[in-house]
């Protein structure tokens, strides 16, 4: 926030002077002192209002700015800190009429442009986002971190050489900015150049050692390229980075770091998404084996399908992640399930084989399979699922039902929907353009009951889906899955580079977009051209 410059009185002016030099409450007993003797002081009001901001309170110090605004409407700077404070407070679109406003007042506030910029990406708009960040650089060419800023929004955007010239603009700027050369790699990764994109990372560490953000995304790469043991030891920095950080825990007790378990407790809880928590129980045998007493603390739509596969072990639910049931009193260690790789799965060799570590239960199973059997008529039985949803990369990995035609025209194929979410009107657009009824179970809803969508699964002959939780729900249970990847975006770590099968999943078949090929549904297309000419001969049995 800024503060203008008003011809101030005596008692202002001391307010002022403690506010600067942040003795905040005094300065407030005499932002309080002034208004008492004239409640319509806007110059009292305004700074009142940053202080407020300034002490975590959004909603007061808009009510402070807004009354200041009323009686003197003209002065940018009160729009400025109105914006600021209306975004704390997550009104994006309010932050950005306010900034425009001050930019309005005074064209030379080139700040006002900077800020407007941040209320227009967390509106969503990136494209005026990106303008009103062009603008200030307008007037500040050599500000590194704009250019930086820059390179995010068209990133986001899918302007991908735009995006790696603001970056290096920003490292000519200041050529020792890990965050630029990070920014730089994950956008390699996210075009599908994962060793351009570690070389770059290496340079990026060298700088920045010791930084979470840094030391993750280097890890995700190594992991994604094989180099397993050095991603592992990457990731644990999940908990400590500024952006999308996982939720941690406190201790006690302490975090286990693969001391002898024997006579020992251990709690492994789960976190990150679904898929990631199943994914990651296939260790869970492991740890139980090794330990006189292991709790397993899961999201609770997983407590059934846990407590039934794991019955040595003690299953309980919990709400989040940082939300521990089970009182630390008692047990020697705790670890969250991503960080059990780094102890059990130092290498490709490390993966074993198996027949599903996960188990449906077997009378759902059968009442399901028997069901889709009458229904089929001999037809063979296949499950399709086509989103995910991811918030930072689930577009990447998905698509439309409708991206699914050239598997529709298979013969003596029976489809059942598979797909997580509400989906309708896609079920419905596929029965129009295509004359197919995919088949929907109305007994059957994973949002709420994810015990009946492992039976539903595994009442499957073939499962058919993107990067998503009912890929890894068939791989679990070791149901034949067909995943289908794109290239580049939306590629996560644990599908490898180049590979056809999965560590993680005897049972997965991975079918990957050509990256040759150009970029969205041309890619999806060809990718569902293959799989239904395999799929012809899966059906066939030959």
């Amino acid at each position: 926030m800024t503060q203008p410059n008003p011809a101030p009185s005596a008692l202002l002016k001391e307010a002022i002077a403690l506010h600067t030099a942040g003795r905040l409450g005094e300065a407030e007993t005499k932002y309080c002192e002034l208004l008492g003797k004239n409640n319509n002081c806007a110059d009292a009001l305004h700074l009142l209002g940053t202080l407020r901001y300034q002490q975590g309170n959004a909603v007061t110090a808009i009510e402070f700015i807004e009354r200041a605004i009323a009686i003197s409407p003209t002065v940018p700077e009160m729009h400025l800190n109105l914006g600021a404070a209306y975004r704390a407070s997550g009104q994006a679109v309010k932050a950005a009429q306010s900034f425009r406003k001050a930019r309005e007042l005074n064209p030379s506030l080139s700040i006002a442009s900077f800020n407007l910029g941040h209320a227009l990406r967390d509106a969503g708009d990136l494209s005026a986002a990106l303008s009103a960040y062009k603008i200030y650089l307008g007037a500040n060419p050599k500000d590194a971190k704009a250019h930086n800023l820059v390179g995010d929004v068209c990133k986001e955007l899918g302007k991908h050489h735009e995006a790696i010239e603001a970056y290096e603009t920003a490292l000519t700027i200041d050529a020792n900015r890990p965050g630029a050369m990070s920014n730089i790699a994950a956008l390699f990764r996210d075009l599908g150049w994962p060793y351009a994109a570690r070389v770059v990372m290496n340079r990026a560490l060298e700088l920045a050692p010791t930084d979470p953000d840094i030391l993750r995304t280097h890890g995700t790469l190594s992991l994604l390229i094989g180099d397993i043991e050095t991603g592992w030891r990457g990731l644990e920095n999940r908990f400590q980075t500024t952006a999308e950080a996982v939720p941690s825990r406190s201790i006690p007790p302490i975090v286990w770091g693969g001391e002898d378990l024997s006579g020992k407790s251990i709690i492994v809880w789960t976190e990150q998404g679904l898929g990631d928590e199943v994914l990651h129980a296939s260790i869970l045998h492991e740890v139980i084996a090794r330990a006189d007493r292991c709790i397993v603390e899961c999201s609770e739509r997983m407590v059934p399908v846990f407590a039934r596969s794991f019955p040595s072990a003690e299953v309980v639910g919990c709400k989040a992640p940082d939300s521990p049931v089970t009182p630390p009193e008692g047990i020697d260690y705790q670890i969250p399930i991503g960080s059990l790789g780094l102890h059990f799965r130092p290498d490709f060799a490390r993966f074993p084989k198996h027949e599903g570590y996960l188990r449906a239960d077997p009378a759902k199973v059968n009442d399901l399979r028997r069901r889709y059997e009458d229904m089929a008529g001999g037809r063979r039985i296949v499950g399709l699922s086509w989103r995910s949803k991811n918030e930072r990369i689930g577009e990447a990995k998905s698509t439309g039902l409708s991206g699914f035609a050239p598997i529709f025209q298979t013969p003596g194929v029976m489809f059942v929907n598979l797909q997580y979410g509400e989906c309708s009107e896609e079920l419905a657009e596929v029965r129009e353009r295509f004359g197919v009824e995919v088949v929907q179970d109305q007994t059957v809803d994973p949002i709420k009951d994810m015990d009946a969508f492992f039976a539903q699964v595994a009442a499957m002959d073939l499962v058919l889906s993107t990067s998503n939780t009912t890929a890894h729900v068939a791989g679990a249970q070791n149901i034949p899955v067909w995943v289908l990847l794109p290239h580049g975006k939306g590629v996560i770590w644990y599908w490898f580079l180049r590979r056809s099968d999965s560590p993680w999943y005897p049972s997965a078949r991975l079918i990957r977009t050509d990256h040759k090929l150009d970029e969205g549904q041309a890619r999806w297309l060809d990718l569902a051209k293959r799989t239904a000419d395999d799929l012809a001969h899966w059906a066939q049995g030959t």
